[in-house]
């Protein structure tokens, strides 16, 4: 069984996308991921690392440079809880740049 997050994505122009973070019993490095909207986010979704530095880097696939780090996003996240983060050089219409993200739903 995982853990599902649901969230919310905010850009400083106001622009939203929705993404969800799955967090996989497995507990092997690269075991959870996180899927978006492609149009959206410039990828459906990639692999989620970086747990245990307090932040969550949702990586694309599209070489190292291309993510979306979540500050102070972690396994003890629950609904309602709010942070700051980056989007760098995926493409979509959600812009790359400062972000926002709440915690709309933990299952």
């Amino acid at each position: 069984m995982s853990t599902d997050y649901d969230l919310t994505l905010t850009a400083s122009d106001g622009t939203t996308a929705n993404i969800r973070i799955i967090d996989s019993i497995n507990p092997l490095p690269f075991s959870d991921t996180w899927t978006g909207v492609e149009s959206e986010l410039g990828s459906a979704g990639g692999k989620v690392a970086s747990w245990n530095t307090g932040n969550a880097v949702l990586h694309t696939g599209m070489g190292a440079a291309s993510n979306i780090t979540l500050e102070k996003f972690t396994k003890s996240t629950v609904a309602g809880d709010t942070g700051t983060g980056s989007k760098l050089t995926l493409g979509g219409t959600f812009p790359d740049g400062d972000l926002s993200w709440t915690c709309d739903k933990v299952d």
